[in-house]
């Protein structure tokens, strides 16, 4: 898989055609829990794209590590762009590699945060000249596949839960602090009939998952919103192995999409 970091300026420039995809691996540094590395997302989505070979007419473009973490801020470590500043960064990587040739543009994103801006740059791109855009939510991706499968005890997807801690272990297990694995849930009002159901302020509430925007200590004191103690490097692998075949199948589509002259 070539990496354009790693090319030379001629070699880019005679990879590039209509059909050529720039893959634009996303992560963030924030809280994830008291057993993983603040740079999880950043981990998982580097890795995959590590991971996808020979996958044809893909580029993958430098990993972005930092992202719109800002509700985590009370936590140490925690780094985040403001919207305003990921916009601009955004624009301006993908206008060089506009500028260069390339006509099609997949964000691959590991952190829900990053989505609001990337959609706006997204449609400010395709407002501009004619493209394509597209985007793979890493996590959502990772749920998706594993629903219904007997593939991780806790059947989902939870922040820093087995799902999300089985891929660090395939990935850099040297970041995984063993002795701090454990369970922990998400918090919700006392006495309230709404149930939080994440960070970023999902809140079921009478068989409709509506928002609740709170200060992140109100719901979590660890990071950790489920269980990772049935994690393993095995179910890892299973699962990057899942993800990796599937975004290999998105950009072989993605590369078959018609760019229309008048527009995307």
């Amino acid at each position: 898989m070539p990496f354009i970091s790693d090319m030379t300026w001629e070699a880019f420039r005679d990879a590039v055609d209509e059909r050529t995809v720039a893959l634009i691996p996303m992560g963030s540094v924030e809280l994830e829990g008291t057993h993983l590395p603040l740079g999880v997302d950043t981990i998982a989505a580097r890795g995959l794209a590590e991971r996808l070979g020979d996958a044809p007419g893909v580029l993958v473009g430098p990993t972005l590590p930092v992202g719109y973490s800002a509700w985590f801020n009370p936590f140490p470590g925690t780094l985040s762009f403001s919207h305003d500043t990921l916009q601009a960064v955004l624009c301006d990587y993908c206008g060089g590699l506009v500028r260069h040739g390339i006509r099609r543009i997949v964000f691959l994103n590991a952190h829900r945060g990053n989505n609001a801006a990337i959609e706006v740059v997204a449609h400010r791109l395709l407002a501009e000249r004619p493209l394509k855009v597209g985007m793979l939510s890493v996590w959502k991706l990772a749920n998706d596949l594993v629903a219904g499968r007997d593939i991780v005890a806790e059947g989902r997807f939870t922040h820093a839960g087995e799902l999300m801690t089985s891929v660090v272990m395939a990935l850099r297990p040297d970041t995984v602090v063993a002795e701090r694995i454990t369970a922990d849930r998400v918090r919700s009002p006392e006495g309230s009939a709404f149930e939080v159901k994440n960070s970023v302020g999902d809140t079921a509430f009478r068989g409709s998952v509506q928002t609740v925007f709170q200060d992140i200590r109100e719901v979590t004191a660890t990071g950790i919103m489920g269980d990772p103690r049935p994690a393993t490097a095995a179910k890892g692998e299973a699962l990057i192995a899942m993800l990796v075949d599937y975004i290999r199948a998105y950009l072989e589509e993605f590369r078959r999409l018609r760019i229309e002259a008048g527009g995307a």
